[in-house]
């Protein structure tokens, strides 16, 4: 069934910056309506209106998407009082691992979705919430999980969930909500790298559709000439056939009585040995015409679904690309002047060029203590690390402490030492693909 679309009018901080922008309406982890803009997903408000100044999901989060026809849940407007959870009868368990602190509960949808809102609301933000697919720690399967941002200790965390599931019924304590910008200017990195790899993956298959299609369409176009040249050879045959016929009544013409009666016998004979020749002959030419109809029907067959698989990742392309347009589009139509690092940066280390993304790594980092020591080094001459591998001129320093959680000894340090400056990108590894890439776009400098 059909998605719901909508007219959406683009706000920021209250003021239009785009019209007319035509999006499938998806459902929000809260319930509400939401639309795609810019890499984000923000809530759709009465009169189909968006504000890039308000808080927004993840596209990975609001993968649901309401029926054509159905009424529209608009969110609430902006300040307007929502009603709060004053505690849950659920079942719960917190599970703690090399990743961070997990919530798992069983629950409706609904009551997820007004649990996790709690969890927010209480200070405890939210990564990420889904359906769970595995036992827990425990040993039990549980509807759904919650992932924490928070990086305090197990029992810290049981306690403020358990505040939030189960509170005294003497207190009623009002924590202003956490705006998720914060949070979602952290995660804006792996949110482009997440659609650029959609947007790679989504083009090689549409030109792999584009080329099965190709080799169809030819396969089509010689089963056509097979066919042409079949019904060619059939006719030439009934042709013969009718000659032999004619033959035959002039030769009975000819001999007007009984005479030669042997002859006219063995000229009947091979006339009527001739068509059962020309009859075997059309009736194999018939069968190779009908084997020829039905493979062109299924290539025929076959073209169209390779053709609509093709327009539809053609169509996926089309929407992450215009996403990707968008987001750069928002993100460097008010951006602030930014301070602290990238003024810091040039004074501390004069030497040093930073590329690509490194100020931002450098930003977020939780313990920069040793990436800066390492950076000290090379900017006073001396050569840290080693050699990278495949990468002339380089060189890399490993295992640098970050201080994020599940990232703690995976800080990277590539550089390239060249007269009076020395070229530094600054990175974190999430796995070996991901490193590669990174590298890749080295060459460049």
């Amino acid at each position: 069934m059909a998605s719901a679309k909508a007219l959406v009018r683009v706000l920021d901080h209250g003021t239009e910056v785009e019209s007319g922008v035509r999006r499938p309406i998806r459902l929000t982890p809260d319930g509400y309506a939401g639309v795609a803009y810019a890499g984000s997903v923000y809530p759709l408000r009465q009169g189909d209106l968006i504000d890039l100044g308000a808080s927004s999901w993840e596209i990975a989060d609001c993968d649901r998407f309401l029926f054509a026809g159905a009424d529209v849940p608009y969110a609430p407007a902006v300040g307007e009082p929502l009603e709060r959870a004053s505690g849950f009868d659920v079942e719960w368990h917190l599970e703690t691992n090399q990743y961070g602190h997990y919530v798992v509960f069983n629950a409706s949808e609904r009551v997820a979705s007004s649990l996790v809102s709690a969890l927010e609301g209480a200070d405890l933000s939210v990564q990420r919430w889904d359906v769970s697919h595995r036992p827990a720690v425990d040993g039990n399967f549980y509807d759904w999980f919650a992932r924490l941002r928070f990086k305090g200790s197990q029992a810290e965390a049981v306690a403020l969930v358990g505040a939030v599931v189960a509170p005294p019924s003497s207190l009623a304590p009002t924590v202003p909500v956490t705006d998720p910008t914060t949070a979602r200017l952290a995660d804006a990195e792996a949110r482009i790298e997440e659609l650029l790899n959609q947007l790679y993956a989504a083009t090689r298959k549409g030109e792999a559709a584009e080329r099965k299609l190709a080799q169809l369409r030819h396969d089509l176009a010689n089963a056509q000439a097979s066919e042409h040249r079949y019904r060619e050879s059939v006719a030439l045959a009934e042709r013969h056939h009718a000659d032999l016929h004619e033959q035959l009544s002039v030769l009975r013409q000819d001999l007007g009585g009984l005479a030669d009666m042997a002859e006219l016998v063995k000229s009947l004979a091979d006339a009527e040995e001739l068509r059962e020749l020309a009859l075997a002959e059309n009736s194999l030419l018939l069968e190779r015409v009908r084997a020829a109809d039905s493979k062109v029907t299924e290539s025929g067959l076959r073209a169209g679904d390779l053709a609509a698989q093709a327009d539809a990742l053609l169509g996926r392309v089309s929407e992450l690309e215009a996403l990707e347009t968008e987001r750069i589009r928002a993100a460097t139509a008010q951006r602030p002047r930014r301070g602290g690092v990238i003024e810091f940066l040039p004074q501390a280390f004069s030497r040093l060029e930073f590329v690509l993304d490194a100020v931002d790594v450098i930003a977020n980092l939780d313990s920069p203590a040793s990436t800066m020591r390492a950076l000290s080094e090379i900017d006073s001459g001396r050569l840290a690390g080693k050699d990278l591998e495949g990468m002339s001129g380089w060189f890399e320093v490993t295992k640098l402490a970050t201080g994020i959680t599940g990232s703690e000894r995976l800080g990277r340090i590539y550089y390239k030492p060249g007269g009076p400056r020395v070229l530094v990108s600054v990175h974190i590894k999430q796995d070996d693909k991901q490193q590669r890439r990174h590298i890749e776009r080295l060459r460049a400098f």
